[in-house]
């Protein structure tokens, strides 16, 4: 292939999924050339935009991580291990792994750029001795990483959470991303870590925190449910008008009719989804039960789905856990009661599987535990590989 010109070499490449053809940067000049190339890029997401895979995990849990289902081997990644793998593997390779120190690191948030946001504490003579606290940015997958540290104030101290990572992208590239963190300290509230600034700065607006510390990342913005569970709690980071600051409330559409679920959100290709089940009294008596499914568009919830199905009864005891990432006909229930997946179609109501698929060479969806609750984590790789901004990522920064 070195005989080969770089358009025909970039359409050869671009044929194959992301984790291979990136090992092939290592074979040559003109082959990292050829993949590192935006006409490289925009070739790849157009020989796979009509792919309707993409590998996702729903995970529990912060530093005690639980995979409970999870999709991978799909033609877009070619992963041919599940999400929560990489990241355990990163995260014992770049901490736990190190002579003379002991380094822990918990994953507190998700990002829809396929980063994670770890939580680092470093000590000395096999824990006994509190050295720093960091935090790292990273892509499980590709390995690639920047440490940051905290303020010096929180180093070491437990009134500092970080609990959300936001990133912003065009036209194929993560321009900046910003780190939110909450401290218990009465004149500091909430700070923001800024790539393109490398510094941290907090906020002079009071706002409800998150609930249970579950964020959801999207377009540069960060998601979250109120403790009342009545409207979603928004951080607009392009918001410059807004007499909350950077802060949106959006009430829920149901909140004066009876729901079956407690409410949550998943995510659909660039927009955030809210489902649950509502009941309808009628004038003869009887009770009408409908999958409804919402789609958030220009900040108000837009009913996109109806149903009446057998999963729309009293007696159902299934909860809903996301609508596919790549196929908004395909939500996703689970059984608290049976330990048990079950998918729908929300045009027809009809059932697509109940137990857990294993397509042997094609894509996985795996059931590997039962989770308790109805919190999750939702990570979804994108369509591309982003790769981290580097403006001030390794700068050592104080509140400003």
């Amino acid at each position: 292939m070195v005989f080969l010109p770089d358009d025909l070499c970039a359409t050869i490449l671009s044929r194959l999924p992301i984790k291979v053809f990136t090992s092939f940067k290592l074979v040559c000049k003109q082959w990292n050339s050829v993949v590192e190339s935006p006409i490289f890029r925009d070739l790849f997401m157009s020989q796979h935009q009509n792919t309707q895979s993409s590998s996702w995990s729903l995970i529990k849990g912060a530093s005690n991580r639980t995979e409970f289902l999870a999709h991978y081997r799909c033609k877009t990644w070619g992963l041919e291990r599940s999400l929560e793998s990489y990241i355990s593997s990163f995260i014992s390779h770049k901490f736990e792994n190190q002579r003379g120190k002991y380094r822990r690191g918990s994953v507190v948030a998700y990002s829809d750029a396929g980063f994670v946001l770890i939580d680092v504490s470093s000590y000395r003579y096999s824990g006994s001795t509190f050295e720093k606290r960091s935090l790292c940015v990273a892509n499980p997958v590709s390995q690639e990483c920047i440490e940051i540290d905290v303020p010096k104030a929180f180093e070491n101290s437990g009134i500092f959470w970080p609990f959300g990572i936001a990133t912003r992208t065009d036209n194929g590239v993560v321009i900046s991303y910003k780190i939110v963190a909450y401290s218990s300290k009465s004149d500091v509230g909430y700070l923001v870590y800024s790539s393109e600034t490398g510094l941290w700065s907090s906020l002079p607006y009071n706002f409800e925190s998150c609930e249970c510390n579950y964020t959801i990342s999207l377009n540069g913005n960060l998601h979250w449910l109120s403790h009342s569970n009545d409207e979603l709690v928004s951080m607009d980071f392009n918001a410059t008008t807004l007499e909350s600051g950077p802060f949106r409330y959006t009430a829920f559409p149901d909140l004066e009719k009876r729901v079956k679920f407690k409410r949550a959100c998943t995510t659909y290709q660039g927009s955030l989804m809210y489902m649950n089940i509502v009941s309808q009294d009628n004038d003869d008596g009887s009770v009408d039960h409908k999958l409804c499914v919402w789609r958030l568009e220009s900040w108000e919830w837009q009913l996109i789905s109806e149903i009446s199905t057998d999963l729309t009864e009293t007696y159902f005891d299934y909860f809903p856990l996301r609508v596919d990432s790549l196929d908004a006909t395909t939500a996703y229930f689970l059984s608290q009661k049976h330990q048990r997946l079950i998918a729908f179609n929300l045009r027809n109501g009809a059932c697509l599987l109940r137990a857990c698929l294993l397509h042997s060479g094609g894509p996985i969806l795996r059931f590997l535990h039962h989770p308790n609750g109805s919190y999750f984590y939702s990570f979804v790789l994108p369509q591309w590989l982003y790769r981290l901004p580097r403006q001030h990522g390794e700068k050592s920064v104080d509140i400003i």
